[in-house]
């Protein structure tokens, strides 16, 4: 099969998970989260609308996306004193230049803010990596990840008291994902559905994917808006589909003012709700 995007991450990241259990084997990786301070699960309000906002030094649809004096603790700062819900930090390093250092970094700030692990992510070990690193969450790739794999990973992220945000691109991913969400059943708050517009096979942009999945997002489920957002008009058409909240780093990466952006749509979002 010829390699596409998608793939030649998760041959990437099943290297790096090779890499990490030599050195941190499964079972001690786990007695440590043991020792650790235990995280609450995360509650979010199902009639707000959320903004999940991410450090993204690089993107390889746009190439480098932060400059050599990039502070990435400053840049976490102003998504909290702009009001995001959430952090999402990329940790892949070899097309985003993300690092489990840049997630362990911002989580020795203590902000009060749940952050996700953003990665291609293809073994349950890397969900208790995330979380050994200071992460409350994670994202999970449905086109990535078999039915009894996604399973194990999505019961692993339970097990530690996570989040996971289950990223779909089409409709038989939708399907798979609402039959997970249905599967577990009394976690409501632990799972979050993600939708694309990206095809992280291609890396094109279909903003129009939004609307396509929209009749079959599941009910009583905080359903998120990936990629292709960029200002406030896009946010209200997001909502008006059904979404509550969106996922967004290319625009608040490059923005001047993080801050003063996000709150711009915040604002936006709170007059379509």
């Amino acid at each position: 099969m010829k390699e596409n995007f998608l793939t030649a991450m998760a041959s990437s990241s099943f290297r790096r998970y090779q890499q990490s259990s030599e050195a941190l084997s499964e079972n001690d990786l786990l007695e440590s989260i043991k020792r650790m301070e235990p995280i609450e699960p995360i509650v979010l309000s199902k009639t707000d609308f959320h903004f999940i906002t991410e450090i993204k030094k690089k993107s390889p649809s746009m190439g480098l996306l932060s400059e050599k004096n990039f502070d990435i603790n400053d840049q976490a700062e102003q998504y909290t004193k702009g009001g995001a819900s959430l952090i999402s930090i990329l940790t892949e390093p070899t097309q985003f230049s993300g690092s489990l250092e840049d997630l362990s970094t911002i989580a020795e700030m203590k902000l009060d803010i749940p952050l996700m692990r953003k990665d291609f992510l293809v073994h349950p070990y890397q969900v208790s990596e995330a979380r050994y690193y200071g992460a409350h969450g994670v994202l999970l790739i449905i086109g990535m990840l078999n039915n009894e794999l996604l399973e194990k990973m999505v019961l692993r992220c339970l097990e530690h008291d996570m989040f996971a945000i289950l990223e779909v691109f089409n409709q038989s991913e939708l399907d798979r994902a609402n039959d997970m969400i249905k599967k577990t059943d009394g976690v409501i708050d632990s799972l979050l559905l993600g939708v694309n517009c990206r095809n992280l096979k291609s890396l094109t942009v279909d903003f129009a994917n939004f609307e396509k999945l929209a009749n079959d997002l599941p009910k009583n489920t905080i359903c998120v808006a990936e990629s292709g957002i960029y200002g406030s008009n896009d946010i209200k058409k997001v909502i008006k589909m059904g979404y509550r909240a969106a996922l967004i780093g290319t625009s608040l990466m490059q923005s001047e003012d993080p801050q003063a952006t996000l709150q711009k749509m915040k604002a936006a979002a709170s007059k379509s709700i």
